[in-house]
């Protein structure tokens, strides 16, 4: 009785590694975190990044069925903006159709790896508490991946209230947008 007392614990229990890896929060949070702020400092960087004709063209091969072209330009984009998560999953997906699991899983990581990093910074359950993202487009990625409808948008401080349905329930989430919106500001003055 009381060993399977103790294994039941140690199942409850997140295992903590000797690298400091907490299974508990999954990806390398701290990694993705870096790798987003850090891409939102650089002088390329544009939170409209969905907009763009090579982001684009990736869009209609991957809605095509060409995976081998999703395959060749996704790698591409990413090695130019490599905090596209929708990028990394529409790479993933193309992968296991191609049947490389290894490349799926190589691809699906950074996918959930960039949404955690988003999750991370709030609750997203107040104006207090937001997601802070760098761009518009990682709300969207977010809600989506949720299966969230977006029903209404509005503009609270610094954060878009976000209101949605998801599997016939109402939810509202807020997003700090300073970053996107310091970014359009610095493009218009430079132009």
């Amino acid at each position: 009785m009381r060993i399977s007392f103790v294994l039941l614990t140690l199942a409850l229990v997140p295992p903590i590694f000797a690298d400091g890896i907490d299974l508990a929060t999954g990806h390398d949070v701290a990694f993705y975190s870096k790798l987003r702020f850090d891409y939102a400092e650089r002088k390329d960087f544009s939170p409209d990044w969905t907009i763009d004709d090579q982001r684009k063209a990736i869009e209609t091969a991957y809605h095509d069925g060409d995976t081998k072209k999703t395959i060749k330009l996704g790698r591409v984009w990413l090695g130019k903006v490599p905090v596209d998560s929708e990028v990394y999953l529409m790479l993933a997906m193309c992968l296991k159709e191609e049947g490389d699991l290894k490349g799926y899983c190589q691809f699906l990581s950074p996918f959930y790896g960039l949404l955690q990093s988003i999750t991370a910074t709030g609750d997203g359950k107040t104006a207090e508490t937001p997601f802070k993202v760098i761009s518009v487009a990682e709300e969207y990625a977010l809600l989506r991946e949720i299966g969230a409808k977006v029903k209404s948008q509005s503009l609270v401080g610094p954060c878009d209230k976000m209101q949605v349905e998801r599997n016939g329930k109402e939810y509202t989430f807020y997003f700090d947008i300073r970053i996107p919106l310091r970014a359009d500001v610095k493009a218009l003055e430079n132009k």
